[in-house]
């Protein structure tokens, strides 16, 4: 008596094959994915990403104050014995193109915004200071360094798109509007 296996045109006297056949694709299956993992080789020769000289930052000289997520940032010894921490900076150029170097030596992906600070000047009086902010929100001064997130932001406004401007059809041939429009200009 033949029992049909449950895969199509196969047909066999033991009524055990059909776990048999599962095992052996789950098995086959593990196989080809240990298959992808060798045949996709990592490249050796890639440079592990590196912090720019750049990125470092010393905090004995009290040039500003740094958010709380750097209190607890790995120290490293310069060529000088000097203890320092790598930072987050924000560089730019011309064009307002602007790029987030991250402390571990990437670059960030993410959209940067720019915003307005409020800050009190040496003179008593107050102006806005440039700011760029992250999608994940940190928070950069004008010179690309992070910065506390300040309480006095501008409050954005909408940006409205601009419609094309058009004329309305007319009954009118275009020879008469043409000729309309230069007699306007005498």
């Amino acid at each position: 008596m033949a029992v049909n296996s449950g895969e199509p045109g196969l047909q066999t006297t033991c009524p055990d094959v059909r776990p048999m056949l599962i095992m052996s694709r789950e098995k086959t299956k593990k196989l080809l994915d240990n298959l992808k993992e060798i045949t996709n080789k990592k490249d050796r020769f890639a440079q592990k990403p590196t912090p720019s000289s750049t990125n470092r930052y010393w905090p004995e000289t009290n040039i500003g104050t740094l958010p709380q997520s750097y209190d607890k940032a790995k120290r490293h010894k310069d060529e000088d014995g000097e203890e320092f921490i790598y930072i987050d900076r924000v560089y730019g150029g011309l064009f307002d193109y602007q790029t987030l170097e991250q402390k571990d030596g990437t670059t960030y992906k993410g959209k940067l915004y720019k915003k307005r600070r409020l800050i009190k000047g040496s003179d008593g009086n107050n102006f806005y200071s440039q700011c760029t902010v992250t999608a994940d929100g940190r928070w950069f001064d004008n010179g690309g360094w992070p910065i506390v997130p300040p309480k006095q932001v501008e409050i954005e406004k909408e940006e409205k798109e601009e419609s094309p401007t058009f004329e309305p059809w007319s009954s009118e041939p275009k020879e008469n509007r043409e000729l309309n429009m230069l007699k306007g200009l005498k």
